[in-house]
């Protein structure tokens, strides 16, 4: 590489590739501006690797960049990037020799105020959420097994080929309806609001998964238009979405009654694997049979214990025992009624002799009474009896007769 030191305008030489990309990576690395450059811009196409780099493309209205943040840098972040998002970052330019690429090697990144793709996303999932769209309690239930799934996506497009192969290949029987749109562009939206309405007309699909492959912000704008938000919330049928990768969020995942990270994800949670539930099948039946099984061995013990109890060795004395014990039963019962009955007739027999004996005249006469009689009557009051009259007068222990002198009344003489 010492050779760069000999290169001189009016007389070039070849390099090769490899010498090239070298010689512009120098130039770019022995520029002081462009080893410590304060970048502003728009993030778009922000994939979070496994390997904890972050890579993405900084773009304005006229140009873009590529950039790499590598892991321990990307640990100082104090905040989540995502598409959308105005930045500012900190980093060197350079040129990567093996593909002489050109890109931005991140050291910092900072908010810079949110680009108008990302507020137009906050803004319209504000919106949504006030009017309760994103509701936990409006989500449809997923179907445990359907019969017919329903695809909203691209004819052409990996994500419907990723799905028909999971779904097909976890349950060879299911039924797929493809209704096939546009998943970017102008026409984008409408397309896939007008797929999702036929069929919910059409009506034979049990879940509809919603969604296309991975992409940039733009890529994927389709699904963060309000008309497609509420197209998802309008449909009968349930919905999951399947928008990108497990890194992207639309505001469709929102609305719908289910998000999957990716297409093929989304397959996996429609449609359960067939020979599962058939081994699921088969368990429950086992224990079923198991369960039956038992019962009848049970039944058997019992009625094996029946036969050799005195009810079927001698049923007669079974029988004679128990009327025998039902009699002694009646009898002592009767015992008890038949007294109780005796001594409330005797307490009646008592209360009937002392009103008798209150009524009899022998009684009131020997309580120092009298009883006076005319010739023919018994006289009961003074009006009874007038001077000079002959009565009768009878006692307790005798009587006398009696010619009358003279009355009184309680008021005076008569």
């Amino acid at each position: 590489m010492n050779r760069f030191e000999n290169m001189q305008p009016d007389k070039p030489m070849a390099l090769s590739v490899s010498e090239l990309n070298e010689y512009a990576r120098r130039l770019l690395a022995g520029d002081p501006l462009l080893r410590n450059v304060q970048v502003t811009g728009e993030i778009s196409g922000y994939k979070h690797h496994y390997s904890g780099h972050r890579y993405f493309t900084l773009k304005d209205d006229s140009a873009k960049v590529q950039c790499v943040m590598f892991r321990q840098q990307a640990m100082g972040l104090d905040f989540q990037p995502v598409d959308g998002m105005q930045v500012t970052v900190r980093a060197g330019a350079s040129i990567f020799p093996r593909d002489g690429s050109y890109q931005l090697y991140v050291n910092a990144m900072e908010k810079a105020g949110k680009g108008d793709l990302y507020a137009r996303f906050e803004k319209l999932k504000q919106k949504l959420a006030q009017e309760g769209l994103f509701d936990p309690a409006l989500k449809k239930p997923i179907p445990f097994m359907p019969g017919v799934i329903g695809i909203v996506t691209s004819e052409t497009g990996a994500a419907i080929r990723d799905i028909i192969q999971v779904a097909k290949r976890r349950n060879p029987n299911i039924e797929i309806i493809v209704a096939p749109c546009a998943v970017q562009g102008a026409n984008a939206a409408s397309e896939i609001v007008r797929s999702i309405e036929r069929l919910n007309k059409n009506g034979e699909c049990d879940v509809l998964l919603v969604g296309r492959g991975g992409g940039s912000i733009e890529d994927l704008w389709a699904f963060n238009e309000e008309i497609v938000a509420r197209a998802i919330a309008a449909s009968k049928i349930p919905v999951i979405s399947c928008v990108g990768h497990e890194i992207d969020f639309t505001i469709a995942d929102f609305v719908a009654d289910l998000r999957a990270p990716t297409p093929s994800a989304a397959a996996e949670l429609a449609v359960p694997v067939l020979d599962d539930i058939r081994a699921d099948l088969d368990s429950v039946l086992k224990r079923l049979a198991r369960a039956l099984n038992y019962g009848v061995q049970m039944r058997k013990v019992r009625l094996e214990s029946l036969s050799r109890s005195n009810v079927f060795r001698d049923p007669e004395s079974v029988l004679i025992s128990a009327r025998r014990a039902a009699l002694d039963d009646l009898s002592l019962k009767a015992g008890k009624v038949l007294g109780v009955t005796t001594e409330i007739c005797k307490n009646r027999l008592k209360s009937a002799e002392i009103a008798l004996r209150s009524l009899d005249p022998s009684a009131v006469l020997e309580r120092g009474y009298a009883i006076i009689e005319g010739e023919d009557r018994l006289l009961t009051g003074i009006s009874d009896i007038s001077k000079d009259m002959r009565v009768k007068v009878r006692m307790s222990d005798g009587g006398f007769t009696a010619d009358v002198v003279s009355t009184e009344t309680k008021g005076g003489a008569k």
